[in-house]
């Protein structure tokens, strides 16, 4: 990766600046307040922008605001352009201030590329070299006099460092995956603990609570069968004042529909005798008889009165005067308000409940230990540990083997002298038989002499090879036992001593108590802060349901205190009993058209009853003035009449007929009662239709059952039973209804408790197998720290002689803590950030482009941003760094940053290649 350009919109001091850089090395000379130090947080934040997560920003990610954020802009933004190893141009934009408009894109083809290196909600370019913004400020990006700060963010390197040697720099490392695994059993298995909050714990106690849960689902469901049947009942019994009410309104309905229907047929019958033509009556021309039938015909077709209707109008308008007016409200409780009461109540009760398990009291502080929990297990460790003892077997074998090196062994001869006095001898009697005595007998006495040496030597033997190496072996072995239990003897000194300087008993249940006491408080304090979390959203809940359950109220016209959840409740009931109060005004105002209309059938049999008495009075006048004039004494119409009857049967024989017909068409009238032939058909049809009707809504049995004469008295009865009867079938669904809202659901009860014991049974297999997991990589992760620490020593170990003027020449790298060791001619190691203050950065220098360069093996070329590297070092270290810089300058892309005018001199004199370039920026006075 080369970084070709950094645009500064808004930038600390920065707005509206670009900083163009050579793809080899280049060197930015500035003095104080030039925006040197900006323009270097500017080159990191354009590369690797800031982290979009949740929450108040880290302690780091705070100073960084504090530097550079603009004070008198509201917006914050850098841009960088840089090419990639694969010829790719990408634009890297970061909104630092919104980190909304952030974006990688292609320059050349536009698309947007952001998901390759998209980091924690962020474009993190640092994705593309292997690394994240972390930890390429650890390695890649010197702050000024922050070079040992690689030390710091150790831990957080040990990912890519794993990574680089195990995986080749994939993003799983066998440490990460430790930490994970651990973090992950905490969080997703946890510890099988009464108190403990953790999956294992929650999923037992779960488990239970999902029992617990059936059965009281089962008992509620059954109260609520049990109440369902009584419901039931109730509805039934309104049902049947329903069906008696239909039954005699068919019944009455039938009834006149007969009488209608006998009218019609005597006026049919009688209208087809007349032809529709009044008889002639003979005598007309007698006046007196014409008056006298008249008077008889008047008086026999005169309605006789019936007795007053009960009850009467009257009766009707006093009930009707004593009726509520039609209610103005909800008749019955609004969806709205019941599901936001239903809300209240269980954001309620739920917040009661998390409030009932709020964390006990806190647990007692630990004893203040000046020593870590690890310094402390370890010092448990050593005082359990029995101090042992030289095995006896090994001692006996000591011994024997002494003994057996110093028992002298058997004398044996001189071997090879024996062999040359006999070789002399031999040689010696040859010359003497060769004719050469002198010669061959000097030989032979020589001969002879060695052999009485040979014999004179003899001497006991030592012991041989075998036994010797048997002595040294179990000589070694007593050795190493011995110096075992010296060791063991020195441990245990010195942790009671380390024990009685930290003010602890010398036991190990008492040593281990300290870290035990001091997990049970952070326990504590976690669990506390757990429960006070999810008390929160509970809170905030409650807050929205109350204010649902006040609007709600109050669009259906009652106002509640808006932030009380009794108060609101309160009003809630009161709304339910004027809606229960509405509801019953409204039964009893629609009682009003059934009143109305018996009211008008009373008045009508009132009216009828008066014009009968009245027409009953006129033919009775009639009457006896008939007999008056026909010269019959009679008092009372009933007298006048049977006169009158008398006095009509001594007239001719033929004058009966007549006067028959003049009944019958008389009778006609009465049937017709003022309506045409036509109309009172229609009536008829229309009362037949009716009583049909109501018939067809009822069984034949129940209108059988009904007397038809009195069934139009009963009804208004009637009537009165089915209102109340629905009233109370009604109240009854009503509470019916709210009590099965708040009873459980069985099945959804019995599929909890299956989760229930589905996640137990996962949690234990998940624990089962994270165990097994964390054997396999603890393993893994001893192979890849013995892997990791040659390759970065390697890497340092060749440049530290040229930067350090030979002083130092060989290295030692941590691949845990990543501290660093140097030896020179001497051979004594020393750790490097306990030398000089110079030296030591520049001892991290070299460990910083090691890590750069074995951190991004197998991605983009890593660029390196460094900041008054050289403040600390002499003239001549400081022309050996930057020689060495620009030595790496060829591989990777680097840019320094300095104030010192050595450092300019030397880039005006070095930095002439089309690949380098040296920007110096414009001091503060002529900025």
């Amino acid at each position: 990766m080369r970084i070709r350009s950094v645009t500064a919109q808004a930038f600390g001091p920065l707005a509206d600046e670009t900083l163009q850089l050579a793809d080899g090395m280049t060197v930015v000379v500035g003095d104080n307040e030039s925006a040197k130090s900006s323009w270097h947080a500017a080159i990191y934040a354009a590369l690797c922008g800031r982290r979009r997560g949740k929450g108040a920003p880290r302690k780091d990610e705070q100073r960084f605001i504090e530097l550079h954020k603009p004070w008198d802009r509201d917006d914050w933004l850098v841009t960088a352009e840089v090419v990639l190893d694969d010829g790719r141009r990408v634009e890297l934009r970061h909104d630092l201030a919104g980190k909304v408009d952030c974006h990688a894109k292609d320059l050349v083809l536009g698309d947007d590329i952001s998901a390759e290196v998209m980091n924690d909600g962020a474009p993190d370019g640092a994705r593309w070299l292997g690394l994240d913004r972390s930890s390429f400020a650890a390695t890649a990006c010197v702050e000024q006099a922050h070079m040992l700060r690689v030390l710091t963010d150790a831990d957080g390197l040990q990912e890519h460092l794993q990574r680089a040697a195990a995986t080749a720099g994939t993003d799983a490392t066998a440490a990460a995956a430790l930490d994970r695994l651990e973090e992950f059993k905490r969080e997703r298995v946890g510890l099988d603990r009464v108190n403990s909050s953790k999956p294992l714990r929650r999923a037992m106690n779960a488990e239970q609570a999902a029992g617990s849960a059936l059965d009281e689902a089962h008992a509620a469901h059954e109260e609520y069968l049990s109440r369902l049947e009584q419901v039931e009942k109730l509805h039934e019994r309104a049902v049947a004042a329903q069906q008696a009410v239909a039954a005699h309104e068919a019944a009455a309905a039938a009834y006149d529909a007969a009488q209608l229907t006998e009218r019609l047929r005597e006026a049919e019958e009688l209208s087809e005798r007349f032809g529709g033509v009044r008889p002639v009556n003979v005598a007309d021309d007698d006046q007196v008889a014409n008056e006298v039938s008249k008077a008889l015909a008047s008086w026999r077709s005169a309605p006789v009165p019936a007795g007053k209707p009960t009850p009467s109008s009257a009766d009707f308008d006093e009930q009707l005067a004593a009726l509520p007016a039609a209610p103005d409200g909800d008749t019955a409780v609004h969806e709205s308000v019941r599901r936001a009461e239903e809300h209240v109540t269980r954001v309620q009760a739920q917040l009661e409940q998390h409030d009932r398990n709020r964390p006990g009291t806190a647990v007692s502080p630990p004893p203040q230990v000046a020593a870590g929990d690890d310094e402390l297990l370890d010092l448990a460790r050593v005082l359990e540990m029995p101090v042992p003892a030289v095995p006896a077997e090994l001692l006996e074998r000591e011994r024997a083997a002494q003994t057996a090196v110093s028992t002298p062994a058997p004398a044996k001869l001189p071997v090879p002298l024996l062999i040359a006095a006999a070789v002399a001898v031999l040689i010696g009697v040859i010359a003497v038989a060769l004719g050469q005595l002198p010669v061959g007998a000097a030989v032979a006495a020589v001969g002879v002499i060695v052999g009485a040496v040979a014999v004179l030597r003899r001497r006991p033997t030592g012991p041989d090879e075998q036994t010797l190496t048997a002595a040294a072996s179990a000589h070694a072995a007593a050795a190493a036992a011995r110096e075992q239990v010296t060791e063991a003897q020195h441990r245990r000194e010195r942790a009671v001593a380390r024990c009685a300087e930290l003010g602890l008993p010398a036991e190990p249940e008492a040593v281990r108590a300290v870290p035990t006491a001091r997990n049970r408080e952070q326990a504590h304090v976690e669990e506390l802060r757990r429960w006070t979390e999810h008390r929160d959203p509970l809170v905030a809940e409650l807050s929205a349901a109350v204010g649902e359950l006040a609007g709600a109220l109050s669009a259906r016209g009652h106002a509640a205190d808006g932030t009380d959840p009794a108060a609101l409740l309160e009003a809630a009931d009161a709304y339910r009993l004027a809606c229960d109060s509405r509801a019953q005004q409204a039964a009893a105002a629609s009682r009003r058209p059934d009143l109305v209309q018996q009211r008008d059938a009373a008045l009508a049999a009132e009216r009828r009853l008066v014009e009968d008495a009245q027409a009953r009075d006129t033919a009775a006048g009639n009457l006896l003035a008939a007999a008056k004039l026909c010269a019959v004494a009679a008092d009372t119409p009933e007298q006048a009449e049977a006169a009158l009857l008398e006095w009509q049967g001594l007239r001719a024989a033929r004058l009966s007929q007549l006067d028959a017909d003049q009944e019958d068409w008389t009778r006609l009238q009465s049937r017709l009662d003022g309506r045409t032939l036509d109309e009172l058909r229609d009536l008829a049809e229309a009362a037949s239709a009716k009583a049909a009707a109501l018939a067809a809504q009822v069984s034949p049995d129940a209108v059988a059952a009904v007397d038809p004469a009195t069934a139009a008295d009963r009804l208004p009865v009637l009537r009165e039973e089915v209102t109340e009867a629905g009233n109370r079938a009604a109240a009854a669904s009503g509470e019916l209804r709210l009590y099965a809202a708040t009873i459980p659901n069985v099945s959804e009860a019995e599929e909890t408790l299956e989760q229930a014991v589905g996640e137990l049974g996962r949690v234990r297999e998940l624990q089962r197998t994270l165990e097994l997991t964390t054997s396999f990589l603890t393993a893994a992760q001893d192979r890849v720290h013995r892997d990791i620490a040659p390759r970065l020593a390697d890497t340092v170990r060749a440049w530290l002689p040229k930067v350090t003027g030979g002083r130092y020449t060989d290295v030692i790298v941590s691949p845990t803590t990543l501290q660093v060791q140097v030896a020179g001619a001497s051979g004594k190691w020393r750790y490097a950030d306990a030398l000089s203050y110079g030296t030591a950065e520049q001892v991290y220098l070299l460990l910083r482009v090691a890590l750069a360069d074995h951190l991004t093996k197998g991605h983009d070329t890593c660029p390196l941003l460094l900041d008054d590297i050289t403040v600390h070092a002499d003239a001549a270290r400081t022309g050996e760094i930057l020689d060495l810089l620009l030595e790496l300058s060829k591989e990777r892309q680097i840019v320094v940053f300095t104030q010192e005018k050595q450092v300019a001199a030397w880039a005006r004199e070095h930095l002439t290649g089309p690949d380098q370039a040296m920007v110096e920026l414009a001091s503060p006075t002529a900025a």
